[in-house]
């Protein structure tokens, strides 16, 4: 018989989502701020940014993209970061907590959809951003945009995968470098932006196609920004469980984040404001105005830019798809490779469909996470006084206190569908037409606060009298020796 793994083998850990000791995790605080802003900035921020000038002009739009970066992302700091970082483990596994050791596959496939959806806008747009490239500078016909678009996004697919084949510490050294690169390179293109059309020229643009009414603009932006960032729930607890303190991350995260989007998507915004048909990415507008020189700075942007959300999105999606049973059988290649075959089929053959699949995916993000975030945030603060048996949170079957029922928390699924319920309410999540009290409460925050007070309600009525879910006493931390279970 072979020997039990150790919970103090930390590479192994890593890879399938084990829970890390405090010694064994190796960011500090700037790269933890480097991993998260690597993640947040990417070309995408382009189309948010474009999406907000719709509805407000470039001095609201620039407050409504800041606050909602930094408001969204303190509401997933708030559902993931304390567990995550106390206990060394990810979001999937912390959602166990209120879901079920069966019943976290809806995490799971949450955190699957949402960053491969987010790389599979990455890589079309990176692929019809250097076909546009290519057309300008007469080396390609018009014609094989389509197909170029395609090929360009696959082979950034095989370029990320080949940057994290030798596992999660790759992700870890190379995240911060793109970082640096891609926030530099923002700058400069929107300098570029700046220079072309004046600021004066930015300033009186006016929103494309807003609301009557000043409230609901304003919201709308708002609430696009907010569902953004809900969506780095995936993310946060991949990156703050490999810092020993939750302290030292806090800050990190939500500037790293919340800059991030911020920062792309301004660009996006008065790129939107002043060229009406840009959708929010500069691109072709400032290749059409500076000629080689700003095309050869663009196309330098968009080669490194994407790389690093693209990488910490495939590092999330594998750490929970290693975490279905048989999953940590596979080798970590073959483990990432399969990971994004979907994503490949995807921006190989459909690539046209990207500002359709956009506006949807948006509205994924907040209908999901919301209730999510209100369900974490409730059960950690006010049910379990900031504890977990994290021994349970592995153990597979009855012997776990988060079974519940057959591996289900009825109580989780009935809170989540409530704030899902709140949400379509107050906004349709793909035509974006509100209903009051939306213009003054957003959707995302309704939803959360819903979803939690009906965890909370529940758990009290029917869980806790029958000593359901381990709301009770919980045991100590499993030892340095512990066998981990699949």
């Amino acid at each position: 018989m072979s020997a039990p793994v150790r919970f103090g083998d930390w590479k192994i850990a890593e890879e399938n989502g084990w829970p890390l000791l405090r010694g064994e995790r190796g960011f500090g605080k700037l790269a933890i701020f480097l991993a998260a802003f690597s993640a947040a900035m990417a070309t995408w921020c382009f189309s948010i940014g474009g999406f907000v000038s719709y509805y407000l002009d470039a001095t609201a739009g620039t407050f409504a993209v800041l606050a909602g970066s930094l408001i969204g992302i303190l509401l997933v700091t708030l559902a993931t970061l304390p567990m995550c970082a106390k206990y060394g483990i990810d979001s999937v596994v912390a959602s166990r907590a209120q879901l079920g050791t069966r019943g976290s596959v809806l995490s799971l496939l949450l955190v699957y959809c949402s960053t491969m959806g987010w790389n599979v806008i990455l890589f079309i747009y990176k692929g019809r951003a250097i076909a546009e490239l290519l057309i300008s500078f007469g080396v390609m016909d018009r014609r094989y945009y389509n197909v170029c678009v395609g090929v360009v996004a696959v082979l950034a697919i095989f370029l990320v995968l080949w940057l994290i084949r030798k596992g999660p510490e790759y992700v870890r050294s190379r995240g911060p470098v793109i970082a640096i690169m891609v926030a530099v390179m923002s700058m400069v293109v929107l300098a570029l932006l700046l220079q072309r059309v004046g600021l004066q020229g930015v300033l009186d643009a006016v929103p494309l196609a807003p609301y009557d009414g000043a409230a609901g603009n304003w919201t709308s932006a708002f609430e696009v920004l907010i569902a953004v960032n809900l969506s780095w729930w995936a993310y946060v607890g991949t990156i703050v469980r490999t810092n020993p303190s939750a302290r030292q991350s806090l800050w990190p995260v939500v500037i790293g984040f919340g800059l991030g989007v911020g920062i792309g998507s301004l660009v996006g915004l008065y790129t939107g404001l002043v060229v009406t048909d840009s959708h929010g990415d500069p691109t072709s507008f400032l290749i059409g105005q500076g000629g080689l020189v700003v095309g050869i700075v663009m196309l330098a942007f968009l080669l490194v830019a994407n790389v690093g959300t693209a990488m910490m999105g495939i590092y999330a999606s594998s750490l929970a798809v290693r975490q279905l049973p048989k999953g940590n059988t596979l080798s970590w290649k073959m483990t990432i490779f399969l990971v994004s075959v979907p994503a490949m089929v995807v921006v190989g053959l459909f690539a046209n469909s990207a500002e359709a699949f956009f506006a949807t995916f948006l509205a994924f993000l907040g209908v999901t996470f919301a209730p999510m975030c209100g369900i974490q945030i409730a059960d950690w603060f006010i049910l379990r006084r900031q504890r977990y048996d994290v021994l349970s949170l592995y153990l597979p079957g009855p012997s776990s206190k988060y079974y519940y029922l057959a591996g289900f928390n009825p109580v989780g699924f009935v809170a989540f569908a409530a704030g899902i319920a709140v949400y379509i309410y107050l906004l349709d999540p793909i035509s974006y037409v509100y209903r009051a009290p939306f213009q003054y409460l957003s959707a995302s925050f309704p939803s959360a606060i819903v979803a939690g007070a009906v965890y909370v309600v529940g758990t009290l009525v029917f869980l806790r009298p029958k000593g359901i879910g381990g709301y009770g006493a919980v045991s100590a931390p499993p030892a340095h020796n512990a066998t981990p279970v699949a």
